[in-house]
């Protein structure tokens, strides 16, 4: 009895929530009558709308940015204030505007005044789409570029999109089509200050004994434990990394995850906590072993070979290994055999982590010779 009524309460709050979402929808409709056309000539500012990103979405944004800056734009980014650290120099923009999605309410309310020309949105309507209209209403821009937005009035071109192969990078590239950009490739920018770089170089002269070591970095846990790998299989890589003549690996991530990870004889924990100190060992290292997370995008930044473990990730009809794969040059991809092609993917954990101890090989054979 207890079960159906927690049943019968859940299906009802939804409907609740979705008929409030339909009311807000049709008021922030109501508020713009009519879509602006756009003028390139009299377009300067330029806000990306960053809701609900994470580091990796950020990081994949960074070639926007720099590209729209280098055209002498003034570009700013309206981010969850838990992202507020990237945005200092790591990538760097004009303004940065934080909010926090308990108190949306309160944000909108400081942000009216800013002008802003063009909004640009790279998502799809999505369960946050009611918040990023909210967010990109209380800018006012004069024009608002969006991905398939047919519901909200507030984008004034929608452009039609399913590539569903296509990586998440070919968004950026439509919108600066749109601004008649031209760009020579598809580059993340970021920026190490010099006193985290000579930070982690100290760090790694410790652990290497002032030798010349070829340098790992093993990052094991992804956003959720499906795309993580368990500690079974993080202890058989390191195991098998820790016999490698010449090798250091350094194993990074969360340090409430990693914690429960045993160093072994060349196999070291990185204790620091800042993503900006793991940024800088992945630019200074010779191999990144990665599943699917930020760090990917890091080391796709600063081109460091790579093995990289996807775990068939399905949104709205897009292959998420496609969408979110390396873009770097020299990387193996693994991917998870049980092909369910939901949201979620298949776990990580279920691999045979033989099948990633071969690639750690191939790839050790093609960039160390012993």
């Amino acid at each position: 009895m207890f079960e159906s009524l927690k049943l019968l309460n859940r299906y009802r709050n939804n409907k609740v929530k979705k008929i409030k979402m339909m009311f807000k929808t049709a008021k922030l409709n109501r508020q713009k009558k009519v879509k602006n056309l756009f003028n390139i000539d009299e377009c300067n500012s330029i806000l990306i709308v960053m809701c609900d990103y994470g580091i990796g979405d950020a990081i994949v944004a960074s070639f926007l940015i720099y590209e729209l800056r280098k055209n002498n734009y003034n570009v700013s980014v309206v981010v969850d204030e838990r992202l507020n650290f990237l945005f200092d120099y790591f990538i760097q923009v004009d303004n940065a505007f934080f909010f926090n999605k308990k108190n949306i309410k309160k944000f909108i309310r400081a942000e009216e005044k800013i002008k802003i020309d063009l909004a640009i949105d790279l998502y799809d309507e999505g369960n946050n789409s009611l918040r990023r209209v909210e967010i990109i209403s209380s800018f006012k821009p004069t024009h608002t570029l969006g991905f398939n937005q047919s519901m909200y009035r507030q984008y004034d071109t929608s452009i039609c999109y399913s590539d569903y192969d296509a990586h998440i990078t070919e968004r950026s590239c439509i919108a600066l089509d749109f601004l008649n950009i031209d760009y020579d490739m598809v580059k993340y920018h970021l920026n190490i200050q010099y006193d985290e770089l000579q930070l982690a170089k100290k760090f790694l002269d410790k652990i290497c004994d002032g030798l010349d070591k070829f340098i790992i970095v093993f990052n094991p846990f992804g956003s959720s434990k499906t795309k993580s790998l368990s500690l079974e299989q993080i202890e058989k890589i390191t195991e098998f990394l820790t016999l490698q003549k010449d090798c250091i690996t350094i194993v990074v991530g969360e340090q409430k995850e990693i914690v429960f990870i045993h160093e072994l004889p060349n196999v070291y924990i990185n204790k620091n906590p800042s993503f900006i100190f793991t940024s800088a060992l992945v630019s200074l290292c010779n191999l990144v072993i990665t599943v699917d997370t930020s760090i990917v995008h890091v080391a796709s930044a600063y081109n460091i070979p790579m093995i990289a473990v996807y775990n068939n990730r399905y949104k709205l009809c897009f292959d998420l290994n496609k969408v979110w794969a390396p873009i770097s040059n020299n990387f193996e991809l693994v991917f998870t055999k049980e092909n369910k092609g939901t949201e979620f993917g298949d776990p990580v954990s279920n691999l045979d982590i033989q099948f990633i101890i071969e690639k750690i090989k191939k790839m050790l054979s093609v960039n160390f010779k012993y």
